[in-house]
């Protein structure tokens, strides 16, 4: 617990119950193993300004210096600090996978991202040693709430490069750098819903013969299939014709062997005021058509003309 020298720097009624030491935020940073980075919301830094702490961080010692590694309550060490704390409740965890336990039981009742609970599971398995990426997921499983088949899909899916994460449901937001190299491969790539971990991990598993480019370039080009079965036949075709265009493979797998008979229109947003708008939208409602049909038939018009003029 704290001295009482300590205790006199934060009012009483702003501390937790039970705490190791007070620990100047100085000498806390980040952890290696934390797997969250999330910016605290305006509500948090509200309530540590007026109510306090209700649970302490959880750190392990840095083992070389005066330094602890926040495992879990990066958020309120952020918070605390912009509200002015120049300490901070701290329980102190001797080895990082003692404060990894501790870090999953205090934080089982917020939700977790799959990309956090990726990171968390590679973090408890860098402690450990094992034989194989099997063994080593099934120790991880035993340590967590995840099964072990859970657990080798996130080793699988984090082994892809880093470029490719921000693809991912629920993973991280990605720099502009890593958009910028995933959109050489695919310009529209952010207009997607993202890569599902299924799909994700069947890519990992099928990358060893490949070079780097073409694995982001097929995960980048992966986003636009709406199923994952068509997504996987695209990763199967995509490996096995490395020669193979990958906008090739993709028109393949949209359009079948008749792919060279179909125009792609570009997704383009027309201006239009709000009557013009409106019209359009009341048009398709009155016909029963949607708006691609209508396109398409506008296409294929100015296909005909064009073609007879020629």
């Amino acid at each position: 617990m704290a001295s009482d020298a300590d205790r006199e720097s934060i009012p009483e009624a702003k501390l937790p119950s039970e705490y190791d030491a007070l620990v100047g935020v100085d000498s806390l940073v980040h952890g290696t193993h934390n797997p969250r980075r999330v910016t605290p919301s305006e509500e948090l830094r509200e309530s540590i300004a007026e109510v306090g702490m209700s649970k302490p961080l959880i750190v392990r010692p840095d083992g070389t210096e005066d330094v602890y590694h926040i495992t879990d309550g990066w958020q309120r060490y952020q918070a605390a600090t912009e509200c002015g704390w120049e300490q901070l409740p701290v329980r102190i965890y001797k080895t990082a996978l003692d404060a990894l336990a501790a870090t999953e039981t205090a934080s089982i009742v917020r939700e977790w991202s799959t990309y956090e609970w990726a990171q968390y599971c590679q973090s408890v398995a860098a402690e450990l040693e094992a034989a194989s990426t099997q063994e080593l997921a099934e120790m991880v499983a035993d340590r967590t709430v995840k099964s072990p088949r859970t657990v080798r899909r996130y080793f699988d899916v984090l082994s892809l490069p880093e470029d490719i994460h921000p693809l991912l449901v629920d993973g991280p937001a990605g720099t502009s750098q890593q958009w910028t190299a995933l959109k050489h491969h695919n310009s529209e790539v952010r207009r997607y819903d993202g890569l599902s971990w299924t799909v994700a991990g069947y890519l990992a598993r099928r990358q060893a013969s490949l070079s780097q480019d073409r694995v982001t370039g097929i995960a980048a080009m992966a986003v636009e299939f709406d199923h994952s079965d068509d997504a996987m036949e695209f990763v199967d075709r995509a490996v096995e014709a490395v020669e193979t265009p990958l906008e090739t493979v993709r028109k393949e797998i949209l359009f079948g062997q008749q792919h060279p008979r179909y125009l792609e229109i570009p997704r383009v947003a027309v201006a239009l005021d709000r009557d013009e708008k409106q019209a359009v939208m009341e048009y398709c409602y009155q016909h029963r058509r949607s708006l691609t049909d209508v396109v398409t038939e506008t296409i294929r018009s100015l296909a005909t003309d064009v073609s007879e003029e020629s």
